[in-house]
């Protein structure tokens, strides 16, 4: 039989579908072919072929639908339907959470350790002595003022060095990297304490010391350390006898620790490691 017209037709046109089975074309499916004027083939029926049964039809499966889980607004928790045709964009709280959490720590630790760096600071910080600082001179400093008041090399090398206690001085061939002095010269006794004690001077001119340093390998406490070290500060302040006595009375005091004060314009500093004492201008 014919089909009625608007019937689906199967894809190569010899059966149509009448709702609940495949029924044969007993005529040419209207569409677009006869529109054209192309000539259709009569179905393999009228052509004396045997037409096989059709294929027994398939009940229509429905497509599974999967719909996407329902999101929340920001900052209710309330669950809302997603949008039409889009799907919901995954939310990433916990990334952001552990972000905010590290970066917290973080902050906490720099202000925690800055705060314990600060305490152990101030509890362990210690004088190195009980003598009061050097005090800020009250003009600028000038040329003059880099060189040992009043002290000339005669007076340390020729007069306490080499004519009291008999020890001998030779010169440095280079200048002193520190003090950028042009001339040095190095003292030492003459007995076999001359491994163990010595004297460096650093001037410019016979009264432009910058510099005099004594140092004693013969171990804290060695008396002889203490005496070379209460003698050059004597030697240094000696023009002015109370300054002299205030410097050497100070020198056998602090011989064998670390400490600083300033005599008269002198800045004398001890030391333990290593065991000497050095003499520079107090600027």
């Amino acid at each position: 039989m014919p089909a009625p017209p608007g019937w689906p037709y199967s894809p190569d046109g010899r059966f149509w579908w009448d709702g609940t089975a495949w029924q044969p074309v007993r005529t040419p499916p209207p569409g677009p072919p006869a529109q054209q004027g192309l000539a259709v083939p009569p179905p393999p029926a009228q052509q004396g072929l045997a037409v096989p049964p059709p294929p027994a039809p398939q009940a229509a499966q429905p497509y599974a639908v999967r719909q996407a889980p329902p999101y929340a607004h920001p900052g209710t928790g309330a669950p809302s339907p997603a949008p039409s045709g889009v799907a919901p964009r995954p939310r990433r709280s916990g990334t952001a959470v552990f972000v905010l959490v590290t970066m917290g720590t973080l902050i906490a630790a720099l202000v925690l350790g800055g705060a314990a760096g600060a305490a152990v600071g101030l509890a362990t910080a210690e004088p190195v002595t009980d003598a009061p600082a050097p005090s800020f001179p009250k003009r600028f400093p000038t040329a003059k003022q880099r060189y040992l008041p009043k002290v000339t090399f005669n007076m340390i090398a020729g007069n306490w060095l080499q004519a009291a206690n008999s020890w001998r001085c030779a010169r440095s061939a280079a200048p002193d990297p520190l003090t950028g002095a042009k001339r040095g010269v190095i003292c030492r006794p003459g007995d076999a304490a001359r491994l163990h004690m010595s004297v460096q001077i650093w001037f410019d001119g016979p009264d432009k010391v910058l510099s005099v340093k004594a140092r004693c390998d013969l171990g804290l406490g060695a008396k002889a350390c203490t005496s070379l070290f209460s003698m050059m500060a004597d030697a240094l302040l000696s023009p002015d006898r109370t300054l002299r006595e205030q410097a050497e009375a100070w020198a056998g005091k602090n011989a064998d620790k670390a400490a600083v004060t300033a005599i008269g314009g002198v800045r004398l500093e001890t030391s333990p490691r290593p065991h000497s004492m050095e003499a520079v201008p107090a600027i």
